[in-house]
């Protein structure tokens, strides 16, 4: 397999874990794959439109959802008109993944507090036979938590 049968397939692959991951359309992903694998400064919107084949509305319409989404960043060069698509600054995108893994923890240890608390009040049996196996798993959650927080400062300190 050449270079490009291999990015080729990688974008595919990168698109379908984006798409799954992130909840982006197809072609939102795709193009999000070709950005992360060129080796291009940033690709233009042509370009894009190639790579990608799909109308214009489409390429504007997920390179306007990508940039909302703080996935991507565009900047121009000195005497061109045009705008160069690249991938936001790594570590902080890194940073907003962890950040919504770290709310989605904290949220999952809220409620289970809340389903706690609840039988404990109403059904004192049920609180009982949960309790040892609650324990154990949000203390999991509260080191996966201690791991993400100490990631997030790491990544924002390695910008120093």
């Amino acid at each position: 397999m050449n270079r490009e049968e291999s990015k080729k397939l990688l974008i595919e692959d990168l698109g379908i874990h984006f798409e799954n991951e992130y909840s982006l359309p197809p072609l939102a992903a795709r193009i999000f794959a070709n950005l992360v694998i060129t080796e291009e400064d940033g690709l233009t919107f042509e370009d894009c439109l190639t790579k990608r084949g799909a109308s214009k509305s489409s390429i504007s319409t997920s390179l306007n959802l990508l940039l909302q989404m703080d996935f991507v960043k565009y900047f121009t060069k000195s005497g061109d008109r045009k705008r160069y698509f690249k991938v936001a600054e790594k570590d902080a995108f890194f940073i907003n993944k962890l950040n919504t893994v770290l709310k989605k923890l904290e949220n999952e240890s809220e409620m289970i507090e809340k389903v706690a608390a609840y039988n404990e009040a109403y059904n004192p049996e049920k609180h009982e036979a949960n309790k040892a196996r609650k324990d154990i798993y949000l203390k999991c959650v509260e080191e996966a938590r201690e791991i993400y927080r100490k990631t997030i400062i790491d990544l924002k300190n390695s910008n120093n």
